[in-house]
């Protein structure tokens, strides 16, 4: 089968990924899209500690063990505990991790402003439909998603 579908998705990606690149700043260019909304949720987050920053990731709280390590070790993040209760972590950003957060607030801010012009060439009912179609598609995908990990377990 083909799908014209998706062939306009990939190229939807390809042109968001080259925008990217064009307007985030060089030193954002080493860091994975994983890094930089990790980083994100640290920053928005009140005391984030590895279950609230896994759930509003929506990974494992293994999986923020790991990057919350190697952003440790990158100097990006430090952990600290309350003096309320030791035994819980938490998670803040460095000056270097809070200049990689501002620059991703930044660029977010510019994405909006420049695609929701494009998005209010649209009627409502338009963009209600397109947006249950990719809730429909991003939700096939976490099943997908799901099932993969599941196979590497």
């Amino acid at each position: 089968m083909n799908y014209p579908i998706l062939k306009l998705l990939a190229e939807h990606l390809e042109k968001q990924d080259l925008l990217s690149k064009l307007t985030e700043k060089e030193f954002l260019h080493g860091y994975s899209y994983s890094e930089i909304h990790f980083i994100d949720a640290i920053g928005i987050l009140n005391a984030p500690n590895v279950t609230k920053i896994a759930n509003h990731l929506k990974v494992t709280r293994g999986a923020v063990s790991r990057m919350a390590k190697k952003q440790i070790a990158q100097k990006l993040i430090e952990s600290y505990s309350s003096e309320d209760n030791r035994k819980e972590i938490y998670f803040r950003l460095t000056k270097k991790g809070e200049e990689l957060f501002n620059e991703h607030q930044k660029r977010h801010e510019l994405w909006k402003q420049r695609d929701s012009e494009f998005f209010s060439r649209y009627p409502e009912d338009r963009l209600s439909e397109i947006c249950t179609f990719f809730e429909d598609f991003n939700a096939y995908l976490g099943e997908q998603i799901e099932l993969l990990s599941k196979e590497k377990r």
